[in-house]
C-alpha cells in the first residue's frame, strides 16, 4: 500500500504539469529559449547582457524572420520552399537593376512581383503536374541561380535607392534608444501576416489543407488554389527579403540568399511549426529567428565560424523534426 500511494498521488500532479505545459502557446517556447540563451551569453561575456546587444541580435533575427515568413506559409500547407535563397538574390539584383531604369519605387514593386511569379510557378508545378514541393523548389532554385549569373553584373549595381536604406538601415530614436528601421518594418509585417493567418478564410483553410488535404478537398475547399496562393505569398515575401537585405547591408551579391536556405527552414520549425503541415505562425517564426540569432551571437563570441553556425542550424532542424516525428507517431 505504501509503495502504491505515492505513485497515485504523483499521477494528478503529473497530469497538472502536462496540462500547464500544453496551455502555454507554442510560439512562447522559442522566446523562452531565446531568453535563456541571452542570459547564457551574458554569463560568458557580460558585455552581451546589454540593450545594444539585444537590439543587434533582434535586428539580425528580424532580417532572417522576413526571409522566413514566406517559408512559414509553405510549411503550414505541408510543403517546403527551397527556392527562397535564389528568389532573394534574383529579387535583390532585379530591384537595383530596375531602379536604374524605371525608378526605385517601380523597381521595388516589380522585384516583389517577380517573387509572386516565381511562387505561382512553383505552386502550379506542384498542384497541376504533381511534382513534390522539394523537387520543384530545388529545381526552381537552380534555375534562378543560372539566371542570376547570366543576367546581372554585380559590379555595376552599387547605387542603393535612398528609400530602401531609410526603411531598413536608418536608425529610429525610441525613448532614447537607436533602433534600426528594419525592426519596425518587420514588426508591422509580422502583425499583418499573423492577422491574415488567424482571421481570414484563406488563412484558416491553409491550416486545414496542411493537416488533411484530402479531407479539405472532400469538404469542397479549393485545395489547389489555396496552395498556389501559399507559394505565391512565399515567393513575394522572399523577394521582399531580397530588397531588405540589399537596403540593410548596402550591397547585392549573386549568393546573398545562400544563408537563408537552412536558416529560413530552421526559424520556422524552431518557431513551433510542424514540418508535416497544419501548424505554425509568423509570431513563432520570429521567435525561432531570435533563437537562431542568439546562437549566431554565441558562435561569433566563441570564434567558431560560419560553418559551425550552419552545422548547429542543421542539428537543430534534425532534432526538432525528429521530435515532431515521434509526436506524430504517438
Amino acid at each position: 500500500m505504501s509503495a502504491v500511494a505515492p505513485t497515485a498521488e504523483r499521477a494528478p500532479a503529473e497530469r497538472g504539469v502536462r496540462a500547464l505545459v500544453r496551455s502555454v502557446p507554442q510560439s512562447a517556447w522559442p522566446v523562452a529559449v531565446f531568453v535563456i540563451l541571452f542570459l547564457l551569453g551574458g554569463l560568458i561575456r557580460p558585455a552581451l547582457l546589454s540593450v545594444d546587444s539585444l537590439i543587434g541580435t533582434a535586428t539580425f533575427a528580424m532580417i532572417l524572420a522576413v526571409a522566413s515568413f514566406g517559408q512559414t506559409f509553405a510549411v503550414i500547407q505541408g510543403a517546403i520552399d527551397l527556392s527562397v535563397p535564389n528568389t532573394i538574390s534574383f529579387a535583390g539584383l532585379s530591384f537595383l537593376t530596375w531602379s536604374g531604369t524605371i525608378g526605385p519605387v517601380a523597381g521595388f514593386v516589380a522585384a516583389v512581383l517577380s517573387g509572386v511569379v516565381i511562387g505561382v510557378l512553383n505552386g502550379l508545378i506542384v498542384t497541376k503536374l504533381g511534382l513534390t514541393p522539394i523537387v520543384t523548389t530545388i529545381a526552381m532554385n537552380g534555375l534562378l541561380f543560372g539566371v542570376v549569373l547570366l543576367s546581372f553584373k554585380n559590379s555595376e549595381l552599387t547605387e542603393i535607392p535612398a528609400f530602401i536604406t531609410a526603411a531598413t538601415a536608418n536608425k529610429v530614436d525610441i525613448l532614447g534608444i537607436a533602433v534600426p528601421a528594419v525592426l519596425l518594418l518587420g514588426l508591422v509585417l509580422l502583425v499583418m501576416l499573423q492577422l491574415v493567418l488567424a482571421y481570414t478564410g484563406w488563412g484558416r483553410s491553409l491550416f486545414v489543407v496542411g493537416s488533411a488535404a484530402d479531407t479539405a478537398r472532400l469538404a469542397g475547399l479549393p485545395v489547389d488554389r489555396i496552395r498556389i496562393v501559399g507559394f505565391a505569398l512565399s515567393g513575394a515575401l522572399a523577394a521582399l527579403a531580397g530588397t531588405v537585405v540589399v537596403g540593410f547591408y548596402g550591397q547585392a551579391l549573386a549568393n546573398m540568399g545562400d544563408p537563408y536556405l537552412l536558416g529560413s527552414v530552421a526559424a520556422v520549425v524552431v518557431g513551433g511549426a510542424s514540418i508535416f503541415g497544419g501548424r505554425g505562425s509568423v509570431v513563432g517564426t520570429f521567435g525561432g529567428a531570435l533563437v537562431l540569432g542568439q546562437v549566431a551571437t554565441l558562435v561569433d563570441v566563441a570564434n567558431l565560424g560560419a560553418n559551425i553556425q550552419q552545422l548547429i542550424y542543421g542539428a537543430i532542424v534534425l532534432v526538432v523534426v525528429a521530435l515532431y516525428g515521434r509526436r506524430s507517431a504517438a
